[in-house]
């Protein structure tokens, strides 16, 4: 049962600024710089308007929302308080408006990292809250994040016991689908080639593999991931490679 507790591992990265998430008309995102004062500092003039107003703009809880999930990756002591408002002020948005998949997104992601932060047991908790939100967002706006809602649910089905629902093939298939929404994205590649080759499938994993490489080099060299991302395409490739010779 190990695997429930990394439900959402890598599946929105710590740079991820949502430059690719398109709100809904009436859901709005933060825009600004992506550093902690910049932050706090919008945290602060958003809290103020929701203070001011008998009846505040939707907007204003999915901004709120999208800062407190980049702000609780940036401050690790305090990153249970920040996804936990998180949370609440994406169903906030969720209760105005029932077609904001942005908000649906953030809820779900907020909820994976509350449970990664749990251990196994608090993340089998999520599962099912987990799952559902990405499956509205998906339904709603497939597109967002570069296919981030199909990507979420593709590692939620290789990530989970097949005895807790683990899929491989739902796996398989939500990846696809989050290429066909953001092919340029090499995530999407990475973990694609992950499950064909946990699917025995090696000549598609090893393709799959090659795009991620080449799409991942065309990052900044100066990437804080760039290490690390290297050493698992290199153990992925050199596994690949053994089960096809």
């Amino acid at each position: 049962m190990a695997g429930a507790a990394m439900l959402v591992l890598a599946v929105a990265g710590p740079a991820t600024a949502m430059e690719n998430v398109h709100a809904s008309p009436s859901c709005n995102l933060y825009a600004g710089e992506q550093v902690v004062d910049s932050l706090q500092q919008r945290e602060g003039d958003l809290k103020n308007e929701l203070l001011g107003s008998a009846s505040p703009a939707i907007g204003d809880h999915c901004e709120i929302a999208n800062i407190h999930y980049q702000l609780a990756r940036m401050l690790p002591d305090r990153q249970a308080q920040y996804l936990k408002s998180c949370i609440d002020h994406s169903q906030r948005a969720i209760l105005r408006d029932s077609q904001a998949g942005v908000a649906y997104f953030f809820k779900g992601l907020c909820i994976g990292r509350l449970g990664e932060m749990r251990g196994m047991w608090g993340s089998l908790q999520i599962i099912e809250p987990f799952r559902k939100n990405m499956e509205v967002a998906a339904q709603i706006n497939p597109a967002l994040d570069r296919g981030g809602p199909h990507r979420a649910l593709g590692r939620y089905y290789f990530k989970l016991p097949w005895i807790l629902g683990g899929d491989i093939h739902k796996s398989i298939d939500h990846l696809l689908q989050a290429v066909s929404h953001g092919p340029a994205y090499w995530e999407n590649h990475f973990f694609l080639a992950e499950s064909y080759f946990k699917n025995n499938q090696y000549l598609k994993a090893r393709s799959e593999l090659q795009q991620a490489m080449d799409r991942a080099s065309l990052l900044n060299d100066d990437d804080p991931d760039s290490q690390t991302r290297t050493v698992e395409f290199q153990g992925l490739m050199q596994a690949i490679e053994r089960n096809i010779h």
